[in-house]
Protein backbone atom coordinates (compact mmCIF):
# COMPACT_ATOMS: atom_id res chain seq x y z
CA UNK A 1 0.00 0.00 0.00
CA UNK A 2 1.34 3.44 -0.94
CA UNK A 3 2.17 5.91 1.81
CA UNK A 4 -0.32 8.40 0.43
CA UNK A 5 -3.11 5.81 0.66
CA UNK A 6 -2.20 4.97 4.28
CA UNK A 7 -2.19 8.65 5.18
CA UNK A 8 -5.62 9.12 3.61
CA UNK A 9 -7.05 6.16 5.57
CA UNK A 10 -5.49 7.38 8.80
CA UNK A 11 -6.84 10.88 8.24
CA UNK A 12 -10.28 9.43 7.55
CA UNK A 13 -10.24 7.47 10.82
CA UNK A 14 -9.18 10.55 12.77
CA UNK A 15 -11.93 12.65 11.22
CA UNK A 16 -14.53 9.94 11.91
CA UNK A 17 -13.51 9.73 15.57
CA UNK A 18 -13.54 13.50 15.86
CA UNK A 19 -17.02 13.71 14.36
CA UNK A 20 -18.29 11.01 16.73
CA UNK A 21 -16.84 12.87 19.71
CA UNK A 22 -18.34 16.12 18.50
CA UNK A 23 -21.74 14.45 18.05
CA UNK A 24 -21.60 13.03 21.60
CA UNK A 25 -20.63 16.44 22.95
CA UNK A 26 -23.48 18.03 21.02
CA UNK A 27 -25.94 15.49 22.47
CA UNK A 28 -24.74 16.14 26.02
CA UNK A 29 -24.83 19.89 25.52
CA UNK A 30 -28.35 19.65 24.09
CA UNK A 31 -29.52 17.63 27.10
CA UNK A 32 -28.04 20.19 29.47
CA UNK A 33 -29.64 23.07 27.59
CA UNK A 34 -33.02 21.36 27.74
CA UNK A 35 -32.76 20.84 31.51
CA UNK A 36 -31.57 24.39 32.14
CA UNK A 37 -34.38 25.80 30.02
CA UNK A 38 -37.00 23.75 31.89
CA UNK A 39 -35.60 24.88 35.25
CA UNK A 40 -35.53 28.55 34.22
CA UNK A 41 -39.20 28.45 33.19
CA UNK A 42 -40.65 26.27 35.96
CA UNK A 43 -38.34 26.62 39.00
CA UNK A 44 -35.99 29.55 38.37
CA UNK A 45 -34.87 29.71 42.02
CA UNK A 46 -33.90 26.02 42.19
CA UNK A 47 -30.21 25.23 42.60
CA UNK A 48 -28.29 22.18 41.50
CA UNK A 49 -27.01 19.94 44.31
CA UNK A 50 -23.62 18.30 44.58
CA UNK A 51 -25.31 15.16 43.27
CA UNK A 52 -26.10 16.93 39.96
CA UNK A 53 -29.87 17.07 40.55
CA UNK A 54 -32.26 19.92 41.33
CA UNK A 55 -34.43 20.00 44.47
CA UNK A 56 -37.63 21.76 43.39
CA UNK A 57 -39.86 21.46 46.46
CA UNK A 58 -39.42 19.93 49.90
CA UNK A 59 -41.41 19.06 53.02
CA UNK A 60 -38.90 18.10 55.73
CA UNK A 61 -39.42 14.91 57.70
CA UNK A 62 -39.09 14.57 61.47
CA UNK A 63 -37.51 11.11 61.55
CA UNK A 64 -33.92 9.96 61.22
CA UNK A 65 -31.62 11.60 58.69
CA UNK A 66 -31.00 9.33 55.70
CA UNK A 67 -27.68 7.59 56.21
CA UNK A 68 -26.58 5.39 53.29
CA UNK A 69 -23.55 4.14 55.19
CA UNK A 70 -25.39 3.02 58.34
CA UNK A 71 -28.74 2.14 56.73
CA UNK A 72 -28.57 1.70 52.97
CA UNK A 73 -32.13 0.38 52.49
CA UNK A 74 -34.83 2.95 51.76
CA UNK A 75 -38.57 2.34 51.50
CA UNK A 76 -39.99 5.06 49.29
CA UNK A 77 -43.26 6.22 47.77
CA UNK A 78 -42.43 7.48 44.28
CA UNK A 79 -44.16 9.04 41.30
CA UNK A 80 -42.07 9.91 38.25
CA UNK A 81 -43.04 12.28 35.44
CA UNK A 82 -41.42 13.44 32.23
CA UNK A 83 -40.71 17.13 31.62
CA UNK A 84 -44.18 17.53 30.07
CA UNK A 85 -45.82 16.38 33.30
CA UNK A 86 -46.90 12.94 32.11
CA UNK A 87 -46.74 10.24 34.78
CA UNK A 88 -44.29 7.54 33.68
CA UNK A 89 -44.47 5.38 36.82
CA UNK A 90 -46.01 5.42 40.28
CA UNK A 91 -46.53 3.20 43.32
CA UNK A 92 -49.41 5.40 44.50
CA UNK A 93 -52.53 3.26 44.15
CA UNK A 94 -54.96 6.19 44.25
CA UNK A 95 -53.08 7.99 41.48
CA UNK A 96 -52.85 4.82 39.40
CA UNK A 97 -56.63 4.40 39.67
CA UNK A 98 -57.16 8.04 38.72
CA UNK A 99 -54.94 7.64 35.66
CA UNK A 100 -56.55 4.36 34.64
CA UNK A 101 -53.25 2.49 34.89
CA UNK A 102 -54.17 0.50 38.01
CA UNK A 103 -53.94 -3.30 37.75
CA UNK A 104 -55.00 -5.97 40.25
CA UNK A 105 -51.48 -7.35 40.53
CA UNK A 106 -49.71 -3.98 40.50
CA UNK A 107 -47.19 -3.24 43.22
CA UNK A 108 -48.49 -0.29 45.23
CA UNK A 109 -47.04 1.03 48.45
CA UNK A 110 -43.38 1.68 49.28
CA UNK A 111 -40.73 0.47 46.84
CA UNK A 112 -37.44 -0.84 48.18
CA UNK A 113 -34.28 0.96 47.13
CA UNK A 114 -31.27 -1.09 48.14
CA UNK A 115 -28.83 1.80 47.90
CA UNK A 116 -25.96 -0.22 49.35
CA UNK A 117 -26.17 -2.72 46.49
CA UNK A 118 -24.59 -0.35 43.98
CA UNK A 119 -27.29 -1.31 41.48
CA UNK A 120 -29.23 1.97 41.65
CA UNK A 121 -28.53 4.99 39.43
CA UNK A 122 -26.58 7.86 41.02
CA UNK A 123 -29.64 10.10 40.88
CA UNK A 124 -31.55 7.85 43.27
CA UNK A 125 -28.90 8.25 45.94
CA UNK A 126 -28.69 11.99 45.28
CA UNK A 127 -32.42 12.54 45.74
CA UNK A 128 -32.30 10.83 49.14
CA UNK A 129 -29.29 12.82 50.33
CA UNK A 130 -30.32 15.08 53.22
CA UNK A 131 -33.83 13.66 53.61
CA UNK A 132 -35.35 12.53 56.90
CA UNK A 133 -37.84 9.71 57.36
CA UNK A 134 -41.34 11.03 56.76
CA UNK A 135 -40.09 13.82 54.51
CA UNK A 136 -40.95 14.36 50.86
CA UNK A 137 -39.33 16.03 47.86
CA UNK A 138 -39.91 16.97 44.27
CA UNK A 139 -36.67 16.82 42.33
CA UNK A 140 -35.44 16.93 38.75
CA UNK A 141 -33.09 14.06 37.93
CA UNK A 142 -31.30 14.69 34.63
CA UNK A 143 -30.85 11.77 32.27
CA UNK A 144 -27.12 11.54 33.00
CA UNK A 145 -27.86 10.69 36.65
CA UNK A 146 -30.16 7.82 35.68
CA UNK A 147 -29.87 4.49 33.92
CA UNK A 148 -28.66 4.39 30.34
CA UNK A 149 -31.45 5.37 27.96
CA UNK A 150 -33.57 7.06 30.64
CA UNK A 151 -34.94 10.54 30.01
CA UNK A 152 -34.95 13.50 32.38
CA UNK A 153 -37.31 12.73 35.25
CA UNK A 154 -39.25 14.86 37.71
CA UNK A 155 -39.61 12.70 40.80
CA UNK A 156 -42.00 13.10 43.73
CA UNK A 157 -40.59 10.99 46.55
CA UNK A 158 -41.41 10.33 50.20
CA UNK A 159 -38.96 8.51 52.47
CA UNK A 160 -41.25 6.19 54.43
CA UNK A 161 -38.74 4.03 56.26
CA UNK A 162 -35.04 3.23 56.34
CA UNK A 163 -33.15 0.25 57.67
CA UNK A 164 -29.83 -1.56 57.70
CA UNK A 165 -31.59 -4.95 57.56
CA UNK A 166 -33.84 -5.92 54.68
CA UNK A 167 -35.92 -8.07 57.05
CA UNK A 168 -36.78 -5.39 59.65
CA UNK A 169 -39.61 -3.81 57.67
CA UNK A 170 -40.89 -7.20 56.55
CA UNK A 171 -41.06 -8.51 60.12
CA UNK A 172 -43.14 -5.50 61.18
CA UNK A 173 -45.56 -6.10 58.29
CA UNK A 174 -45.68 -9.82 59.12
CA UNK A 175 -46.55 -9.08 62.74
CA UNK A 176 -49.39 -6.83 61.61
CA UNK A 177 -50.62 -9.44 59.13
CA UNK A 178 -50.38 -12.26 61.66
CA UNK A 179 -52.23 -10.30 64.33
CA UNK A 180 -55.03 -9.53 61.88
CA UNK A 181 -55.42 -12.88 60.14
CA UNK A 182 -53.64 -15.54 62.17
CA UNK A 183 -54.42 -14.97 65.83
CA UNK A 184 -51.79 -14.74 68.56
CA UNK A 185 -48.40 -13.74 67.12
CA UNK A 186 -46.42 -15.50 69.83
CA UNK A 187 -48.04 -18.85 69.17
CA UNK A 188 -47.57 -18.70 65.40
CA UNK A 189 -44.02 -17.38 65.16
CA UNK A 190 -41.18 -19.80 64.44
CA UNK A 191 -37.49 -19.00 64.82
CA UNK A 192 -34.87 -21.69 64.41
CA UNK A 193 -31.95 -21.69 66.83
CA UNK A 194 -29.55 -20.72 64.05
CA UNK A 195 -31.87 -17.95 62.85
CA UNK A 196 -32.19 -19.48 59.38
CA UNK A 197 -35.98 -19.68 59.60
CA UNK A 198 -36.59 -16.28 61.12
CA UNK A 199 -39.89 -14.76 60.02
CA UNK A 200 -42.20 -17.73 59.41
CA UNK A 201 -45.80 -17.71 60.65
CA UNK A 202 -48.31 -20.54 60.55
CA UNK A 203 -51.89 -20.91 61.75
CA UNK A 204 -54.26 -23.87 61.33
CA UNK A 205 -57.68 -22.74 60.11
CA UNK A 206 -59.31 -26.18 60.12
CA UNK A 207 -57.68 -29.14 61.88
CA UNK A 208 -57.80 -32.67 60.52
CA UNK A 209 -60.40 -34.99 61.99
CA UNK A 210 -57.76 -37.69 62.32
CA UNK A 211 -54.02 -37.07 62.38
CA UNK A 212 -52.37 -39.26 59.76
CA UNK A 213 -48.60 -39.65 59.58
CA UNK A 214 -47.38 -39.62 56.00
CA UNK A 215 -44.38 -41.69 54.90
CA UNK A 216 -41.80 -39.98 52.71
CA UNK A 217 -43.03 -41.61 49.49
CA UNK A 218 -46.63 -40.35 49.93
CA UNK A 219 -48.38 -38.17 47.35
CA UNK A 220 -51.00 -35.75 48.67
CA UNK A 221 -53.05 -33.10 46.89
CA UNK A 222 -53.44 -29.45 47.81
CA UNK A 223 -55.30 -26.34 46.78
CA UNK A 224 -53.62 -23.04 47.52
CA UNK A 225 -53.98 -19.30 47.10
CA UNK A 226 -50.86 -17.08 47.20
CA UNK A 227 -51.04 -13.44 48.29
CA UNK A 228 -48.79 -10.53 49.01
CA UNK A 229 -49.36 -9.00 52.43
CA UNK A 230 -51.29 -6.14 50.83
CA UNK A 231 -53.93 -8.68 49.81
CA UNK A 232 -53.01 -8.95 46.13
CA UNK A 233 -53.59 -12.53 44.94
CA UNK A 234 -50.89 -13.62 42.48
CA UNK A 235 -51.65 -17.33 42.06
CA UNK A 236 -54.26 -19.95 42.95
CA UNK A 237 -55.38 -23.45 42.02
CA UNK A 238 -59.07 -22.54 42.50
CA UNK A 239 -60.90 -21.23 39.43
CA UNK A 240 -63.56 -19.27 41.35
CA UNK A 241 -60.84 -17.55 43.41
CA UNK A 242 -58.94 -16.64 40.24
CA UNK A 243 -62.08 -15.16 38.72
CA UNK A 244 -62.94 -13.22 41.87
CA UNK A 245 -59.50 -11.61 42.02
CA UNK A 246 -59.28 -10.98 38.29
CA UNK A 247 -56.35 -13.29 37.52
CA UNK A 248 -58.27 -16.08 35.75
CA UNK A 249 -56.39 -17.57 32.80
CA UNK A 250 -58.46 -19.82 30.55
CA UNK A 251 -55.31 -21.58 29.34
CA UNK A 252 -54.50 -22.73 32.88
CA UNK A 253 -55.88 -25.87 34.53
CA UNK A 254 -57.39 -25.11 37.94
CA UNK A 255 -57.25 -28.22 40.10
CA UNK A 256 -55.48 -29.54 43.22
CA UNK A 257 -51.78 -30.14 42.61
CA UNK A 258 -49.88 -33.27 43.66
CA UNK A 259 -47.33 -32.88 46.44
CA UNK A 260 -44.55 -35.43 46.81
CA UNK A 261 -43.72 -35.85 50.47
CA UNK A 262 -40.21 -36.28 51.79
CA UNK A 263 -38.18 -37.08 54.90
CA UNK A 264 -38.05 -33.36 55.79
CA UNK A 265 -39.81 -30.19 54.67
CA UNK A 266 -37.13 -29.28 52.12
CA UNK A 267 -37.59 -32.64 50.40
CA UNK A 268 -41.19 -31.74 49.47
CA UNK A 269 -41.77 -31.36 45.73
CA UNK A 270 -44.80 -30.07 43.86
CA UNK A 271 -46.32 -30.80 40.42
CA UNK A 272 -45.69 -33.80 38.22
CA UNK A 273 -42.28 -32.34 37.33
CA UNK A 274 -41.26 -32.73 40.97
CA UNK A 275 -40.06 -29.13 41.13
CA UNK A 276 -39.13 -27.35 44.35
CA UNK A 277 -41.48 -24.87 45.99
CA UNK A 278 -40.22 -21.85 47.91
CA UNK A 279 -39.11 -22.68 51.44
CA UNK A 280 -42.04 -20.94 53.15
CA UNK A 281 -44.57 -22.98 51.16
CA UNK A 282 -42.71 -26.19 51.95
CA UNK A 283 -42.56 -25.32 55.66
CA UNK A 284 -46.31 -24.67 55.76
CA UNK A 285 -47.03 -28.02 54.14
CA UNK A 286 -44.74 -29.76 56.63
CA UNK A 287 -46.98 -28.63 59.49
CA UNK A 288 -50.13 -30.01 57.86
CA UNK A 289 -52.10 -33.27 57.81
CA UNK A 290 -54.62 -34.56 55.24
CA UNK A 291 -57.92 -32.69 55.50
CA UNK A 292 -56.41 -29.62 57.14
CA UNK A 293 -56.60 -26.02 55.99
CA UNK A 294 -54.01 -23.48 57.12
CA UNK A 295 -52.56 -20.06 56.44
CA UNK A 296 -48.87 -19.18 56.49
CA UNK A 297 -46.88 -15.99 56.01
CA UNK A 298 -43.13 -15.56 55.71
CA UNK A 299 -40.25 -13.21 54.91
CA UNK A 300 -38.80 -12.90 51.43
CA UNK A 301 -35.78 -15.03 52.38
CA UNK A 302 -38.22 -17.95 52.49
CA UNK A 303 -39.89 -16.79 49.26
CA UNK A 304 -38.41 -15.30 46.11
CA UNK A 305 -35.70 -13.23 47.82
CA UNK A 306 -33.90 -10.46 45.97
CA UNK A 307 -35.03 -11.64 42.53
CA UNK A 308 -38.81 -11.60 43.00
CA UNK A 309 -41.03 -13.45 40.53
CA UNK A 310 -42.64 -11.62 37.65
CA UNK A 311 -44.31 -8.24 37.95
CA UNK A 312 -46.65 -9.26 40.77
CA UNK A 313 -43.92 -10.32 43.25
CA UNK A 314 -41.22 -7.65 43.45
CA UNK A 315 -37.88 -8.29 45.11
CA UNK A 316 -37.91 -8.61 48.91
CA UNK A 317 -41.65 -9.29 49.11
CA UNK A 318 -43.05 -11.27 52.08
CA UNK A 319 -45.81 -13.67 51.07
CA UNK A 320 -48.81 -15.53 52.46
CA UNK A 321 -50.34 -18.83 51.34
CA UNK A 322 -53.69 -20.33 52.28
CA UNK A 323 -53.36 -24.10 51.76
CA UNK A 324 -55.88 -26.95 51.98
CA UNK A 325 -55.00 -30.63 51.81
CA UNK A 326 -57.72 -32.41 49.82
CA UNK A 327 -58.49 -35.83 48.45
CA UNK A 328 -57.08 -36.92 45.12
CA UNK A 329 -59.23 -35.33 42.37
Amino acid sequence: MKKSTRYILLLGAILTAACAKEAAEDTTAAAERRVNAWISVNYPSAEKTDGDIWILEETPGTGDLWDPEEKGIAYVSVTSRDLSGNVTSTNDEALARQLGSWTRTGNYGPSIWYVGSGALPDGYGAVLDGMRTGGSRKALLPSWTLSSGADHTVMDIRLDYQSDNILDYQVERLKEFSARYMGNVDSTFYNAVDGSRFGFYYHCLRPAEVLVEMPSDTTVYVNYTGRRLDGVVFDTTVADTAKFYGIYDKSKTYAPIPVYWGASYDDIKITTAKSDAVDGFQMALWHMHPGEKAISAFCSVLGYGSSGSGSSIPAYTPLSFTIEMVEEP
